[in-house]
């Protein structure tokens, strides 16, 4: 049973910095369009910068709390 809740803990890690990729990508495609369709010009590479250092840390928080609760199911399982 060990073996599969193993599985199961780095399945979830994976998939969780696949979801700080995507939360990245979609931050920085969002406000780089957002701000090329309002202001116009150079603004929208700006917003994508923007929107990628800012989805970045977002993501980053998220899966920061999520591998902290998964090294604590880790330690308190351990004999």
């Amino acid at each position: 049973m060990g073996g599969f809740r193993r599985f199961i803990i780095r399945t979830a890690d994976v998939l969780m910095l696949v979801l700080v990729v995507l939360i990245t990508l979609a931050s920085a495609i969002s406000m780089g369009g957002s701000l090329q369709m309002t202001l116009g010009g150079i603004y929208g590479v700006l917003g994508f910068i923007l929107g990628a250092v800012l989805g970045f840390i977002g993501a980053a928080i998220v899966a920061a709390y999520f591998f902290l609760l998964a090294e604590i199911a880790e330690n308190t399982r351990r004999p």
